[in-house]
């Protein structure tokens, strides 16, 4: 479990968050509650992991609108939803926007501390990827124009001297580049390369929940 890792909640049911605080004691975690999810949003930063736990009926914007307003944040934060009563609609609509699952309360602590538990595993992973896909595209971001020029013809399968009549320079100049480039990328074959490139999209890498 990361040690940084904090559990948000954000419900006013005063059960649900000593619950709650139990869990994350157990697990060596923060925890935060808030009452209304404009006070939490106003206070997190995707910079911080964790998880966050969130009735669906709160005063003010509601936990689905909360969810909405992550997601348009580009903020990646796993959710749990805590409901009475959840109604099936907005239940299925909350899974199809990404959440971890819908507990209906009253809450049982087992199927609390193993929701929570994915939860936070699914951020930990999520951020494992981030941080590749950032060492990537820094690597990447080094290329000047010209050399991501080659880049794209080598990756097409062109031989040195196709490239160099291509971009009208001498194969010596194409041979030049194509080292730099290894170079800058820590790459060593064409094979790398195309890796590095398709590891530079988050979407080539699927959710693990």
């Amino acid at each position: 479990m990361t040690a940084s890792a904090t559990l948000f909640v954000v419900d006013p049911d005063e059960t649900v968050i000593t619950m709650v605080r139990e869990i994350a004691k157990e697990m060596r975690i923060g925890c935060e509650s808030f009452a209304r999810a404009e006070v939490f949003l106003a206070a997190y930063t995707d910079d911080r992991p964790g998880c966050l736990l969130t009735e669906f009926r709160l005063l003010g914007m509601n936990g689905l609108e909360l969810q909405e307003s992550l997601a348009a944040d580009c903020s990646s934060l796993p959710i749990v939803f805590v409901a009475a009563k959840p109604e099936i609609r907005i239940s299925v609509q909350a899974m199809q926007n990404g959440a971890v699952t819908v507990l209906e309360k009253p809450l049982s602590h087992q199927e609390l501390w193993d929701s929570v538990h994915r939860a936070l595993r699914r951020d930990a992973h999520a951020r494992r990827i981030d941080a590749k896909h950032s060492i990537v595209r820094r690597r990447l971001s080094m290329l000047s124009a010209k050399e991501r020029q080659v880049l794209d013809l080598m990756i097409q399968g062109k031989a040195n001297k196709v490239i160099a009549s291509r971009l009208d320079v001498s194969v010596r100049t194409v041979e030049a580049r194509r080292h730099q480039i290894f170079a800058k990328t820590k790459t060593e074959s064409i094979a790398e390369l195309v890796r590095l490139i398709l590891m530079s999209d988050p979407t080539d890498d699927a959710d693990t929940s």
